[in-house]
């Protein structure tokens, strides 16, 4: 198994009230998928959440515990170098109401990125996320403009344009037809092969399709994890089986 790219300590997350997650340790491989499941509510999106500090971004959110990037806490890191490191798809695509250039290039000519280096760049995030081809000729056109699958695609492109380690993908394929999935599957496969990922999802199937490590969520707590042949076929726990009996 790679060594560990991510790994979450102990965390805890709270809102003001009762915790939404409560004690969660879970080492995430380098170059693999992991895929967090479990019922609606579970915690699996709080969790990934946590992974670069989206809570910080949230009113009364507290957050105990530790994230540990490369054996680093993530605490001694700006946000700013976090997110750049862990980057983040969500669940429906959210373009910049921009061209689809622009949407690539916002990020790196943030950081002082310019000229034929950012030509280079765009071009390069686009091929990675296998949309280069359908969108070369119309770079200059509003990116609200593509398909559902290409808006996710063009996110996830903006999203390697910054070079990320660990990619997060909260339900990246919820809010697309199959063919879209199928292709974001596909980069997702292909993507590993570099980084490290880690999505939620509903979908068994696409658990079954993409991960190499399986974690289960129940009631605000991980029930537990392992490899994705080991949780999906021989869960060890009642709850587990019982979820995949009836997902």
């Amino acid at each position: 198994m790679s060594a560990l790219k991510l790994e979450a300590v102990a965390v805890s997350v709270s809102y003001g009230g009762p915790p939404a997650l409560r004690d969660a340790s879970l080492g995430m491989p380098d170059r693999s998928v992991t895929v967090l499941i479990g019922p609606s509510g579970c915690g699996k999106s709080t969790f990934l959440r946590t992974l670069n500090r989206m809570h910080d971004l949230v009113p009364g959110a507290r957050v105990s515990g530790r994230i540990l990037l490369d054996g680093s806490d993530t605490r001694r890191l700006a946000a700013e170098e976090l997110r750049t490191r862990v980057g983040m798809v969500f669940q429906r695509p959210n373009p910049f109401p921009m061209s689809l250039y622009a949407n690539v290039a916002f990020g790196p000519s943030l950081c002082g990125v310019r000229g034929r280096d950012l030509d280079r760049l765009v071009e390069r995030s686009l091929k990675r996320a296998a949309l280069w081809e359908e969108v070369r000729r119309r770079l200059d056109t509003d990116a609200r403009a593509l398909s559902g699958g290409q808006q996710q695609r063009l996110c996830i492109a903006r999203a390697l344009a910054m070079d990320p380690e660990v990619l997060l993908m909260d339900e990246p394929c919820s809010a697309l037809d199959p063919a879209a999935t199928q292709a974001v599957e596909e980069l997702i496969l292909a993507m590993r092969e570099r980084m490290a990922i880690v999505i939620v999802t509903h979908s068994m199937a696409q658990a079954r399709r993409v991960a190499d490590h399986v974690a289960f969520f129940a009631a605000g707590r991980l029930v537990e994890c392992g490899p994705a042949s080991q949780i999906l076929d021989q869960p060890r726990t009642a709850a587990t089986a019982d979820f995949l009996a009836h997902a």
